[in-house]
């Protein structure tokens, strides 16, 4: 399977590139140059990969939560891709690929991981992934209004941890074996697509999903 992957949710932006022999991957981490630079990374990992796009079998992309005008940015550049060359899209949930990404680099570990995102406005998107399970109900709250079942220990991961920290309940903190900076990343997106077997859906059924209306 060959299948192009595209984020922009955050102040990293990433790209990967599934061949059906390997997995290449370029990031830019300037938030107000996203625009600018992402058909010319894609355009180079096609290049380097001796792909065209009408060769892929679909695309990836971030479709939230995470910084509106990011989410919009990923979704209107694959749907764009998509209509031109006739591909099918996968919207993949941002904070499932940061549970992705926990598990692949703890593997063995079998905890509960609880993934965040900065929403501003002192809130965290967050989603709770019970152990060795991929379905979680994506929330927008304040930190210290999240509710999570009572485990013995939780991996914590994603973006805006530290800024939010004290915020934490002291019960939530006791609970946290492991605090984990990771960026929703689209190499992450685009292995979590191929593990699930997730079927594209078509350009005009692809929507950003921002968790809350107030724009970020």
């Amino acid at each position: 399977m060959k299948l192009l992957a595209i984020d922009t949710s955050t102040e990293i932006a990433s790209i990967a590139l599934l061949t059906g022999k390997e997995l290449l991957c370029d990031e830019q981490s300037n938030p107000k140059t996203h625009t600018q630079f992402i058909l010319p990374m894609i355009d180079k990992l096609m290049v380097n990969a001796g792909l065209h796009m009408n060769q892929l079998d679909g695309i990836v992309f971030g479709r939230g939560p995470g910084s509106f005008t990011g989410l919009r940015i990923a979704c209107s550049i694959a749907k764009g891709l998509a209509y031109a060359h006739d591909l099918g899209l996968i919207p993949v949930s941002n904070l499932v690929a940061i549970a992705w990404s926990v598990r692949q680099q703890r593997q063995g570990a079998h905890l509960p991981v609880l993934t965040v995102l900065d929403a501003r406005m002192h809130e965290m998107y967050w989603a709770y992934f019970a152990k060795d399970q991929w379905m979680a109900e994506e929330k927008v709250n304040p930190v210290s209004e999240m509710s999570i079942p009572e485990e013995q220990s939780i991996i914590l991961a994603g973006v805006g941890i530290d800024l939010y920290w004290e915020n934490f309940t002291s019960k939530t903190k006791s609970q946290v074996s492991e605090k984990l900076l990771i960026n929703p990343s689209a190499a992450a997106m685009i292995q979590f697509a191929q593990f699930s077997a997730l079927k594209p859906v078509s350009a005009g059924a692809a929507h950003p999903v921002y968790i809350r209306n107030k724009v970020t």
